[in-house]
C-alpha cells in the first residue's frame, strides 16, 4: 500500500498531476467502482460479517475523528459562497462520524488477520496524509479534496447502509451536499484554470488514498479466506 507522505502535496508543481479537473479525477476510480466495495454490497452473495466489521472499524479509524478532511478544508477559504457549501458539508459529516461510531460497535470486533500489526499504523498514516492534503496552501487543493470526499461518500454510504441493515441499525439519509451542487460549484471555481487544476489534483490525491484503503481491506479479506480454507 503506497501512502502519499504529508507535505508532498505542497511541493507538487501545477502540472504534476495528470487529472486537470474534478471529473477527470473521478474518472480514475472511486470507491463505488472498486471491486471490494462491490463484494461488500452484493445482494446476491451477501458479504461475510467479518469483512463488514473490518470495513466499519477501519472507516471509523480513517474518517471517524474530528477534525477531519472537510473541517480542515473549511479553514482554507474566505469565500462566503464556498463557505456555505463547506458549512453544510461539515455539519452533515458530524452525522456521518456518529454513524461510523455506531456501526463499528454494532458490527463487533475485527478478526485477527496476518499482518494485523501493520494495518492500523498504515491507516493512521493514510489519515495523516488526507489531513495534510486538506491543509494545503495551494489554492483549490483542499476544496478539491473535500469535493472528492463528498462525491466518493456516495459509494461509501452504500457500504455503510449494508452494514446497518445487517446489524439492525436504523440510519438517516445523508445530508451531505448533493452531487449536482458539488459538481456545479467545482465547475464555477474551475473557470480559473489554475484553481481548476488544483481542484483536480486535490481530488485525485484524496481518491487515490481511498483506493489504497479498499485495496488493503480486500487483501485482508483474501488472507482471512485463505486462513479459513475458503
Amino acid at each position: 500500500m503506497s501512502i502519499v507522505q504529508p507535505g508532498a502535496f505542497d511541493r507538487a508543481q501545477p502540472d504534476a498531476a495528470p487529472p486537470r479537473s474534478l471529473d477527470a479525477s473521478l474518472a480514475q476510480g472511486t470507491s463505488a467502482g472498486h471491486d471490494f466495495t462491490g463484494v461488500l454490497i452484493d445482494k446476491a452473495t451477501p458479504a461475510r460479517a467479518v469483512d463488514l466489521a473490518d470495513a466499519a472499524h477501519y472507516l471509523c479509524l480513517l474518517h471517524g475523528r474530528y477534525p477531519g478532511l472537510i473541517d480542515y478544508a473549511a479553514t482554507r477559504t474566505a469565500d462566503p459562497y464556498v463557505g456555505k457549501w463547506l458549512a453544510q458539508a461539515c455539519e452533515a459529516f458530524v452525522g456521518e462520524r456518529a454513524l461510523l461510531t455506531r456501526l463499528t460497535v454494532a458490527a463487533g470486533p475485527i478478526t485477527s488477520t496476518p499482518g494485523q500489526d501493520r494495518c492500523t499504523p498504515a491507516i493512521i498514516n493514510l489519515r495523516g496524509a488526507l489531513n495534510a492534503l486538506s491543509q494545503s496552501d495551494r489554492q483549490g487543493c483542499a476544496i478539491g479534496a473535500a469535493f472528492a470526499l463528498v462525491l466518493d461518500w456516495i459509494g461509501i454510504r452504500d457500504v455503510l447502509d449494508v452494514i446497518a441493515t445487517r446489524t439492525g441499525l436504523a440510519v438517516r439519509q445523508s445530508t451531505l451536499p448533493s452531487a449536482a451542487d458539488t459538481r456545479q460549484l467545482a465547475a464555477e471555481l474551475s473557470t480559473d484554470r489554475m484553481i481548476g487544476r488544483a481542484i483536480g489534483f486535490g481530488a485525485s490525491q484524496m481518491l487515490q488514498q481511498h483506493r489504497h484503503f479498499w485495496d488493503m481491506l480486500e487483501e485482508r479479506a483474501e488472507l482471512r479466506r485463505a486462513q479459513d480454507g475458503i
